[in-house]
């Protein structure tokens, strides 16, 4: 992609050189030519941006597959919490965190499961969507309306995401590490999503450059969670 863009800027260089000895149709007519190219690269690029994406989500797929047989336990069982392992403390969350940081509850969610299930799916459908707005505040209600389900943690990792999506760094580590501090403190049935939001804040250390911070997190999820699938890539990055 950026050698096709570099050929445009010589071929677009080369053209405005000869501009002084075409009429003023040829000089129309190239000028469209450039910018149909140009439009004809930029939608590629676009494509190739959807194609990752798309992959990043079905990664995810599996995860969520999970959740629901989970889900279908947890109607068995008529609302029994799952156990949860011990985690490690990590470093404190920022104090920054999103303009509607749902409000905690002392008792587990008494909510039809049918209900958070629903309203998850029209989230995630919001969010596959890319509108990424209206994803966000469905998250957002979602987590402030059911504090304690076994897809609490599946809307936290993603409304993280997407403001990572959104350019929002800081208010997607806040979401991150908030997760991981309420699976700590054992206040959801389920934290399947915990090693994912390690992970994702290992990578956001990464691309800040801080790279013992982004050590950090990848040994917290090979402490934690030393069978999560994050676990591999945990390894791979701390040659283990």
């Amino acid at each position: 992609m950026k050698g096709k863009l570099y050929l445009l800027t010589i071929t677009l260089f080369s053209f405005v050189l000869s501009c002084g000895s075409i009429t003023k149709e040829e000089f129309e007519k190239r000028t469209a030519n450039l910018e149909s190219r140009i439009a004809q690269l930029e939608e590629k690029q676009r494509m190739l941006e959807e194609r990752n994406l798309r992959a990043e989500s079905r990664i995810d797929n599996v995860s969520e597959s999970i959740s629901s047989i989970r889900l279908e336990l947890e109607r068995l069982k008529l609302g029994r919490s799952i156990p949860q392992e011990t985690a490690t403390r990590i470093p404190e969350p920022r104090k920054e965190l999103p303009p509607s940081k749902p409000q905690e509850t002392s008792q587990p969610q008494e909510a039809p499961p049918g209900d958070f299930q629903r309203e998850y799916d029209e989230a995630m459908k919001l969010y596959n969507l890319r509108q990424l707005n209206q994803a966000r505040d469905k998250f957002i209600d979602f987590i402030k309306k059911y504090p304690r389900t076994l897809l609490t943690d599946n809307a936290y990792l993603w409304l993280g995401v997407i403001y990572r999506d959104l350019g929002e760094a800081n208010k997607a580590e806040a979401v991150w590490l908030t997760l991981v501090e309420r699976c700590q403190k054992k206040e959801m049935p389920d934290c399947n999503k915990a090693p994912s939001a390690l992970l994702q804040l290992a990578r956001l250390y990464e691309q800040r450059g801080d790279h013992q911070k982004a050590k950090e997190f990848y040994e917290a999820i090979l402490r934690d969670y030393p069978l999560s699938e994050e676990a591999s890539t945990a390894r791979a990055k701390l040659g283990r």
